[in-house]
This record gives C-alpha cells, structure tokens and sequence, in this order.
C-alpha cells in the first residue's frame, strides 16, 4: 500500500509540474487562474504607491516590467538622471494604468520595454498592440521624447511567435510616428533565435552579461537625451 500511495504521489507531483511549469515560468493554465497582476499585486501595489511620492521632473524614466525593474540602471550606464519604473509583473494594461501619474512628473524622455507577460498571459496580440498604442498616444500628446525598445524573446517558440509580431508593429508604428525604436531583442538572441543562455539562466530574465549587451546598445541614444 505504501508504495502504490509513493507512485500515485509522484505521478500527482509529475502532472501539476507539466501542468503549472513550462520553461521556468507560470504556463498558461496558471496564468488564466491568476490574471493581470494578480500574481505580484501586493508588490505592484507596493511599488505604485511608493513612485507616487516622488518628486523627479526633467529625468529619463525606464518604464517596464521585470525586466527593467530588476537593473540600477543610474549604475549600470553611469549617471544620475535615470528613474527606474519598471514593476515586476506588470502588462501593457499596467502600464497605461500608471502612466498619468509618470508624465505628471514631466520626464525629459521614456525608454520602455513592455509585453512579455501580456504574451505569456495568452492574450491576443491584437489587444496588446491596442493597449501599447494608447500608451504611445499618450506619451506623444504630453510632449515626452520616446524611445521604444524591442520586447524581448523568451526560450518558448509559441511565444516568440507573438513577440516577433509585437516587435514588428512596433517598428510599424514608430517609423509612423517618427519615434526610435531600439532593437534590444537580437543582439541576445542564440542560432535558433531564442533568448541566449548566455543571458538567462530562466528563459526571460537577463544576466549581468546580458544587461552589459542592453547597455552598449542603449548608450549612443541616452547621449541623445543630453543634447
């Protein structure tokens, strides 16, 4: 008895890993379980309430998710001048929501980098470009200089599916609306056009080198914003 309770308990343990796991983060199923920001709310919620005290006019802000939060970029790129609003967690959705409150701040220029976790949530490509072209209208109609920076690639095929159609409406947009777009996603990419594990060590999230990479790139147009 007790070794058909061990076979049955990891058989059990086997399919919730297939079903909630898939490349080192929440799979699909689980994310419709837990939409939006639900997963991180206390920490969004945390993070909101805390940018809403300050008090920066004339900065660069980096508006993102996880992938920007996780970086100091004044250290990274050497300066002083950069606020860092990036929320792990957060969607295009997000993103708009928060977005009044940062242009009220009057930020010099917006880099951003936003959309793996609408893609990883299984939202339609369709809405996320709805969502990421509201953001764009609204930072243009305050007169912030934007600087949009290509969503990167995961080690998920499918995914990157959706990313590359993201990315391409992005180039899209911006060549119709005179904005700079940045093509942060190929330079970390492998052969087979995957996130490189040279950079991640989970398939989403950059490594110090892989920041080092974003960094290089990112450089001659941060200079553009001293002119």
């Amino acid at each position: 008895m007790k070794n058909i309770w061990k076979i049955s308990s990891i058989i059990l343990f086997l399919l919730v890993s297939v079903l909630f796991l898939e490349g080192g983060y929440p799979s699909r199923i689980y994310n419709r379980l837990f939409p939006d920001n639900q997963i991180s709310s206390t920490y969004y919620d945390r993070q909101k309430s805390l940018f809403e005290k300050y008090d920066h006019k004339n900065k660069i802000m980096f508006v993102g998710d996880s992938i920007t939060d996780e970086c100091e970029w004044n250290e990274l790129l050497g300066r002083n001048d950069i606020i860092n609003r990036g929320i792990i967690g957060d969607t295009t959705s997000g993103v708009l929501q928060r977005l009044d409150l940062y242009l009220s701040q009057k930020p010099k220029s917006i880099f951003i980098m936003i959309g793996i976790n609408d893609i990883s949530k299984n939202r339609r490509v369709d809405a996320i470009k709805k969502n990421y072209s509201k953001i764009i209208d609204k930072i243009l109609s305050n007169n912030v200089s934007l600087f949009i920076q290509s969503t990167l690639n995961t080690r998920n095929i499918e995914r990157n599916k959706k990313v590359e159609i993201l990315n391409n409406y992005l180039v899209e947009q911006c060549k119709l609306l005179s904005i700079t777009y940045i093509d942060i996603n190929s330079k970390l990419l492998d052969n087979d056009d995957l996130l490189s594990e040279k950079y991640s060590n989970d398939g989403v999230h950059l490594n110090g080198e892989g920041y080092i990479i974003w960094k290089n790139i990112l450089l001659p147009y941060i200079s553009k914003t001293d002119s």
